[in-house]
């Protein structure tokens, strides 16, 4: 199994207006894999698609994390698998229990080995690195404010924001159709690089600017920079489910 020492922190938190917590997280230090969800479809149903979601690309991964060896075009056709299946899964479900129908979720997959981060997403939710200070976002959004400003029809998400486009109108999730249209990617790691996952209850109401902030503390570890993230659009109202996922490699 080539996956790296790493350190994986994660937490999420209902909110201050939700009823329900509809995030799903999870990490696992020794397989190098961490996932997070963001549901929707109503209160049963984003949070039995978040957690189905997860469970299920979780499960797909942990088998390819114990594969001794593979090239990066394998652990890319690992991750698009795994996402594939989950969506199968979700798909499914809703087909077949009408109080799930028209359920699905965000998803963010990684796993680290070979001295490289795997990534496949779908939906709204982020993945972010930090290196030599830098704050960097390596995912692009599935939704429509982001649609409207790479067709230029939009400048900014503010000016898409103030002309009544929603921030929660998604492009694409999980479960909605039979088949998923999934982003994939790798980077390589250097010494120091920390990850952030997070779902738009953080990006939607922290700035970048303040998440780089944070994470750039020197005097702080990542339990720390994790409660203070939460903490931070927590103060802001906390309109939506928070979860934050911070994972470190440790090479060399």
């Amino acid at each position: 199994m080539a996956v790296h020492t790493i350190e994986i922190v994660l937490a999420t938190h209902t909110g201050l207006v939700r009823q329900s917590n509809q995030d799903y997280i999870k990490g696992d230090t020794d397989l190098g894999i961490a996932i997070l969800a963001d549901g929707m479809g109503g209160h049963r149903g984003g949070e039995v698609a978040s957690r189905h979601a997860v469970e299920t690309a979780f499960s797909e991964l942990a088998e390819s994390q114990r594969e001794p060896q593979s090239d990066a075009v394998q652990s890319q056709m690992w991750i698009g698998q795994a996402l594939e299946v989950a969506n199968r899964v979700l798909y499914d479900m809703s087909r077949s229990r009408r109080d799930l129908s028209g359920m699905g979720t965000t998803l963010i997959a990684t796993i680290f080995r070979e001295r490289q981060i795997f990534f496949g997403h779908v939906g709204d939710s982020r993945l972010y690195r930090l290196r030599h200070g830098r704050l960097q976002r390596m995912t692009r959004d599935h939704s429509l404010i982001q649609r409207l400003i790479d067709d230029g029809i939009f400048a900014s998400p503010a000016e898409a924001r103030e002309a009544g486009i929603g921030d929660n109108i998604l492009t694409r999730s999980l479960g909605m159709h039979q088949s998923a249209d999934i982003d994939l990617g790798v980077e390589a790691l250097e010494p120091g690089d920390t990850f952030l996952i997070c779902s738009d209850g953080l990006h939607g109401c922290v700035t970048d600017h303040e998440i780089a902030t944070i994470l750039r503390d020197p005097g702080s570890n990542l339990d720390r920079q994790v409660i203070a993230l939460i903490d931070k659009a927590i103060d802001r109202g906390g309109p939506d489910n928070v979860s934050v996922v911070l994972a470190k490699p440790r090479i060399s």
